[in-house]
């Protein structure tokens, strides 16, 4: 591995390497002077980061990267990526999760054993003026949105119905308490039968025994007799042909 890198961005010149001790800073893990592995490992991330941005199309002037020299005590001595966002755009910050997984493949895959000395990778935004929320909403923003109760079906009649509509809700409503009500005939509304419709009114019973009596007493004051009859109630004989 190291001599990959040192094949790709050039090895020290013999007045540098003259200067520095042989291989106490080479194998130091909390120096990052040029010449040792956590230099060598800085410049194959910037790369690598450069090589990412440019795949993706993200202008090279949005993110910055930075080495952490780190200390853990479950993983031992290692470097931190960190990612200093220098331009505010929601697609940056909307896909940096995406971008970040891309970064750390990338690096796995040219340095395999990377995951020895690299802990992770952390995000710094110092985008300035460029941020167009630079103060904290209020709490409610936070709350998850209250979702309306899902309405019930009504029985009632619409708000707005029309004549028609109106007209068969109200009939509706009233048909079962006149059924339990009377057992009278249909209701007015309905049409009567064409029969009922063409028959006369029926007279009443007491007013025909008036009239079948005026007519007795007027025949008895006339007193017509079968051989004299008045002119005008002849009884009816067919015509001669």
């Amino acid at each position: 591995m190291k001599k990959l890198i040192a094949s790709l961005f050039g090895s020290p010149s013999p007045a540098a390497s003259s200067k520095r001790p042989g291989s106490s800073s080479r194998d130091n893990p909390l120096t990052i002077e040029d010449g040792s592995d956590n230099a060598t490992r800085r410049q194959l991330v910037q790369v690598l980061l450069r090589d990412a941005m440019r795949k993706y199309g993200i202008p090279p002037r949005w993110i910055d990267c930075q080495m952490l020299l780190v200390s853990s005590r479950s993983r031992g001595p290692g470097m931190y990526v960190r990612l200093v966002v220098r331009q505010w755009d929601d697609r940056l910050m909307k896909y940096a999760f995406a971008f970040q997984n891309a970064l750390m493949a990338e690096i796995t895959h040219f340095e395999p054993g990377a995951t020895q000395w690299l802990h992770g990778i952390s995000w710094q935004l110092d985008v300035a003026d460029t941020c167009p929320n630079p103060t904290m909403p209020d709490k409610t923003f936070w709350a998850d949105p209250v979702r309306p109760p899902a309405a019930r079906p009504s029985r009632a009649a619409p708000l707005s119905p029309t004549p028609a509509t109106a007209a068969a809700a109200v009939g509706a409503a009233t048909a079962p308490a006149s059924a339990a009500t009377t057992a009278a005939p249909a209701a007015p509304s309905q049409p009567a039968p064409m029969a009922m419709q063409a028959s006369p009114t029926v007279p009443d019973p007491e007013a025909m025994k008036d009239l079948e009596r005026l007519f007795r007493i007027r025949d008895q004051e006339l007193g017509p007799s079968e051989g004299n009859v008045a002119a005008g109630y002849e009884p009816t004989r067919p015509s001669p042909l």
